[in-house]
């Protein structure tokens, strides 16, 4: 069987943040990633938070890998006190065709210029979850870049997810906004 490569691109990370590439790592590369990460804090106050973290990590790479996801990308550390996040998930797909369809009537798409090149964008706000303790994405931005020699596309999907909480409005924007100004960093290698 002849496998596609996966297409190389960098991204503009800011402190914190973590790219998990899932289709190239097994769930123990993964533990081993998140323990790395948080290395310097000591194990005997921090070990038990830090275990349940990897776990965690483990299991959501597991479900993105069987779902085609290369790589995840996840802020490690909170410094807000908000139940509110972001994660970033990266595939790659065909190119879309006359029979697509287009954007849902929630979603509003454009042409950006990125780092990459052109890109198709879309963001989507999703209705507030009825239950207010239920954590649920609120809002996704998604962008689709051709992969230059190739037929295939780069889709990144970045989910903002949180609690139904009006005054958290303004956070889950901000997010939006980073999650949009990381992807536009994107570029080939």
């Amino acid at each position: 069987m002849n496998e596609i490569a996966p297409p190389r691109y960098r991204l503009v990370l800011p402190p914190g943040f973590l790219l998990i590439p899932v289709a190239h790592s097994t769930d123990d590369d993964i533990a081993d990633l998140v323990r790395r990460h948080y290395r310097d804090l000591p194990r005997d106050s921090y070990g038990p938070q830090i275990d349940r973290t990897a776990a965690q990590l483990v299991a959501a790479a597991r479900s993105a890998r069987e779902a085609g996801v290369l790589d995840l990308i996840v802020p490690m550390g909170v410094p807000w006190r908000a139940p509110v996040s972001l994660a970033i998930a990266i595939s790659t797909g065909p190119a879309p065709t006359g029979d697509d369809p287009g954007p849902s009537a929630s979603e509003i798409s454009e042409t950006v210029t990125t780092s990459a090149g052109e890109a198709v964008r879309a963001t989507e706000r999703f209705a507030v979850p009825t239950r207010a303790d239920e954590m649920a994405p609120l809002m996704r931005v998604r962008f689709r870049w051709p992969i230059p020699d190739s037929d295939r596309h780069l889709l990144a999907v970045c989910t903002i997810s949180g609690m139904v909480d009006p005054e958290l409005a303004p956070i889950v924007d901000a997010l939006a906004e980073l999650g949009d100004l990381l992807l536009q960093t994107l570029r080939w290698d």
